[in-house]
């Protein structure tokens, strides 16, 4: 019995300690070298210009979250005042807010997303495609 048990224990902790072992974090790859081919360095090229307008049309959702904010606190401090539900203003504050900061924001977004567009055109011409 007491052999099994033993084989029984060292068992479980093999297992476990493999197991462990296997949820490491993955060891970070060798950023890849640039490439010689002309797609890849073009493709390589559109990603570089789609991360920076990503970043730039994160950076204008948080712009207009802290532009709402105050507007919808305000709304649903005043619309519960009057004995609304307060989800129900919150809800109601957060449409209007977003309604009235829509134009601008959208705005914003195009003359990026024109910027983008524009980039993504001239390295296509550059690479002949």
């Amino acid at each position: 019995m007491n052999k099994i048990a033993t084989l029984l224990i060292t068992a479980l902790l093999s297992v476990l300690s493999v197991s462990a072992y296997a949820q490491q974090p993955a060891a970070k790859k060798a950023p890849a070298a640039t490439s010689s081919d002309p797609i890849v360095q073009m493709r390589e090229e559109e990603a570089a210009v789609r991360r920076t307008h990503n970043a730039k049309v994160s950076a204008l959702r948080k712009e207009r979250a802290a532009e709402m904010q105050p507007m919808i606190d305000a709304a649903v401090k005043r619309d519960t005042a009057k004995g609304m539900d307060p989800l129900v203003a919150q809800r109601d504050a957060r449409s209007k807010a977003r309604a009235a900061t829509k134009k601008e924001f959208d705005a914003k977004v195009n003359a990026s997303r024109a910027e983008r567009d524009a980039a993504i055109a001239d390295i296509r011409r550059k690479h002949g495609r």
